[in-house]
């Protein structure tokens, strides 16, 4: 079915599903997947089947919400064979498994920490961006029509537009983000510290940590866009209802790790003043030192939906050339007379350290339907990487650069009824990292998704 831009830059703005989360209805959804690939080196690898079943049940005050993800992943021995398979939860995917299993070493698969193998740095080096939680589970209570508490691992509160993976990390339409940049900062969770039973991850994001300055992976200058407020946390929030002529949402949450010496809080707002326009703002650590701040935009004409966002990361701290910023923007637009969309997207990052050049991205994504039956899907993207300014002064590094990256995903989907839907891809991508070695890495596989 035809969609007009303005019904979907509407849905956008207002958010027609007032409290959506991961789903946006009540349903179960069940996403198989299964893949090849070559991540390095070696002989292509098949890596086995993942499994990601989610469920969301919504009362008149409640909605209940959860997902889990299994594997049944191929283990490789130190000859590149097929040594066992291994099933469980997992937080695998098919764009992490396009890097390879990390921390299982052998010819095919390579380790995922820092470090040069064969005096070389690998494709899989620092994708913790990639990996996805093995499970999530959400509560949200409506008080009344417009406040609503929620706590949960995913609860997914995010106001304003962002660099995305076009697609949740398990589903078919998942793709490199920021033009695939090497990163160790992993924002799964939006915590902070230990909490007395688990370990957690942290918000915080450290320019200047193995990953994420020149020179300690391939092709670095990623920063993280703060625009959800509550990932694992607990949120209170308050949306002006749909009869409003202006919409308004304002959310505060305590992530997971928060304590009473250190309160750490997320706020974020949003507003609507009319159908086609919002203006966004988020805080992630208010009251902490490396707090995240974001705003963004989004306008919805006639022909297109215009998206622009910024990032200023590590705010508020003690240390010197600690911070982190970032700008970017998307046009999302349906070719007129044709049922074929396009999204062109572009991104700068910069850091306070002058010592750290700009990193720059560039991508599209082409929806193009064929039949009722029958879409094509394209997916590319190029990215520059950050340099460190000094090296330069040596003569064994002076001809070192940030490294460039270029991805291409095209698929095939086949919608075989109102339930059921098969998605096709291949993934190729080639890595000049900074010291001018090249590789390249290749995956595809099958989606299977069922809406029972």
């Amino acid at each position: 079915m035809k969609k007009t831009l303005i019904a979907f830059a509407a849905s956008v703005l207002f958010s027609a599903a007032a409290f959506a989360q991961v789903l946006p209805s009540p349903m179960m959804k069940n996403t198989f997947w299964t893949g090849v690939g070559n991540p390095y080196v070696g002989d292509t690898m098949f890596y086995g089947f993942t499994d990601t079943m989610q469920a969301r049940f919504d009362t008149k005050d409640f909605i209940v919400e959860g997902m889990l993800n299994t594997s049944f992943l191929a283990n490789y021995n130190n000859k590149g064979n097929v040594d066992n398979f291994v099933f469980g939860t997992s937080n695998q995917n098919a764009l992490s498994l396009h890097y390879g299993r990390s921390g299982i070493s052998s010819d095919n698969t390579v380790k995922g920490e820092a470090r040069l193998l064969d005096g070389e740095y690998s494709n899989a080096v620092n994708s913790s961006n990639t990996t996805q939680d093995s499970y999530y589970v959400n509560f949200l209570y409506h008080i009344n029509e417009n406040f609503d508490v929620g706590v949960g691992t995913k609860l997914n509160w995010q106001v304003g537009p962002c660099p995305r993976y076009g697609a949740w990390l398990f589903e078919p339409g998942a793709h490199s983000r920021q033009g695939g940049f090497s990163t160790s900062y992993d924002d799964r969770g939006g915590v902070r510290t230990q909490t007395s039973s688990e370990l957690v991850h942290s918000y915080k994001f450290n320019v200047h940590a193995a990953g994420n300055r020149p020179g300690t992976a391939d092709v670095v200058g990623f920063v993280p866009f703060a625009n959800k407020y509550a990932k694992r946390a607990l949120g209170v929030r308050f949306k002006t209802d749909k009869k409003s002529d202006i919409g308004l949402e304002l959310g505060v949450a305590i992530p997971n790790g928060f304590n009473t010496d250190d309160p750490a809080s997320n706020f974020g707002a949003k507003i609507t003043p009319c159908d086609w326009l919002s203006f966004s703002a988020a805080l992630e650590g208010a009251f902490d030192q490396q707090a995240n701040f974001y705003t963004g935009a989004t306008i919805g004409m006639k022909n297109f939906v215009l998206d622009v966002y910024f990032a200023a990361d590590s705010l508020f701290s003690d240390a010197k050339n600690d911070e982190a910023y970032g700008i970017g923007a998307s046009i999302t637009f349906i070719i007129p007379s044709t049922d074929i969309t396009l999204r062109p997207e572009a991104g700068l990052n910069w850091f306070e350290d002058d010592n750290y050049s700009s990193a720059f991205y560039t991508g599209a994504e082409l929806d193009l339907p064929l039949t009722k039956e029958f879409e094509f899907n394209l997916w590319g993207s190029f990215a520059s990487g950050s340099k460190d300014k000094r090296w330069k002064d040596y003569s064994a590094t002076d001809d070192w650069d940030g490294g460039t990256i270029f991805d291409i995903k095209p698929g095939i989907k086949f919608i075989y009824s109102s339930h059921t839907t098969f998605n096709a891809y291949l993934n190729i991508e080639s890595r000049t990292a900074f010291d001018g070695h090249n590789r390249k890495a290749w995956s595809s596989g099958l989606f299977m998704t069922y809406i029972f």
